[in-house]
């Protein structure tokens, strides 16, 4: 079970976003994402972030996933 802040990350890692593209758009420390992604992966025993945003598609995260990392803003 993701937290709701890890749930964040993933919407934009499924985007496509770089950490550091992450931290700005949330307002966190790039050191903050590189836990929350590492936290996103061990939690199912995913390997990278392709897999991550495969299961984030899978588990139907919003359509703003879809819409590219450019777009992505997360509330």
């Amino acid at each position: 079970m993701l937290t709701g802040k890890e749930r964040e990350v993933l919407v934009q890692v499924a985007a496509g976003a770089s950490n550091a593209e992450i931290a700005a758009a949330l307002y966190m420390s790039e050191a903050t994402v590189k836990t929350q992604v590492s936290r996103i992966l061990a939690k199912p025993g995913l390997a990278n972030r392709v897999q991550a945003a495969i299961l984030a598609d899978q588990a139907g995260f919003p359509d703003r996933v879809r819409a590219g990392r450019h777009q992505v803003r997360a509330r």
